[in-house]
């Protein structure tokens, strides 16, 4: 799975046991694994200016109405971070319990992967992970050498 993929699943599973519907965006994969962050578009004491929001409560990468094709303003939560397995991933796709939505363009994608990297809740392993497929943000292609 590329950087920059946003994907709706119909039965995520958070952290805390609790599944329901969730968009999250793919920040990197490797060795089977894809590390992602989950969205919300609730704004509770969330900054409204775009890209990377380090100081809000939680930290977080806004992104406005209509970008990548989102319907409402979006916050990606870098607070929580989850490793998904890929071949989990594919299984959900071909059933139709996850959909692509959009890709992001490389340079929003590279500037969220910084952004993740600032994280003080990102493992090591996970940002080794997305050290490893950071995308060029000068580039056409948002698939990188990963």
């Amino acid at each position: 799975m590329n950087p920059g993929a946003i994907f709706f699943d119909t039965n995520f599973h958070f952290h805390d046991g609790e599944s329901g519907e969730k968009l999250f965006v793919v920040l990197g994969s490797s060795k089977g694994v894809s590390v992602v962050a989950k969205t919300t578009s609730q704004s509770y004491g969330k900054g409204i200016a775009y890209g990377c929001q380090p100081d809000d409560r939680f930290h977080n990468f806004y992104l406005p109405v209509h970008s990548c094709y989102l319907k409402k303003n979006t916050w990606i939560c870098l607070n929580e971070f989850y490793e998904l397995k890929q071949s989990e991933l594919l299984q959900k796709r071909f059933s139709g319990v996850v959909n692509h939505i959009c890709d992001l363009t490389p340079q929003i994608t590279r500037e969220l992967q910084d952004c993740s990297l600032l994280s003080e809740d990102i493992s090591i392993r996970q940002e080794l992970v997305v050290n490893l497929c950071l995308v060029d943000p000068h580039s056409d292609k948002t698939t990188p050498v990963c």
